[in-house]
């Protein structure tokens, strides 16, 4: 969804988030910069839950053991 409307924008900021985004034109900085602060914010809680023990996050161990094929390669569809 799209909406017009009339905003007083800080001039260096703009800029300094249009550098820092890439971005160009005064939309596509604002669009880009809401993304990012949307984006920086759902990483930082996640970081949060995390560090709360939360969301539990595999050791070492158990990331290898999830990577470890349940069967061979090319078993399945075989008749023996």
């Amino acid at each position: 969804m799209r909406m017009r409307t009339t905003l007083n924008i800080d001039t260096e900021a703009f800029e300094e988030a249009a550098r820092v985004l890439r971005t160009e034109g005064l939309s596509a900085t604002v669009n880009a910069a809401l993304r990012e602060v949307v984006a920086a914010t759902k990483r930082a809680r996640l970081v949060d839950r995390i560090r709360k023990g939360d969301l539990p996050v595999p050791t070492p161990a158990e990331r290898e053991r999830l990577r470890v094929q349940a069967l061979p390669t090319g078993t399945l569809g075989r008749k023996r």
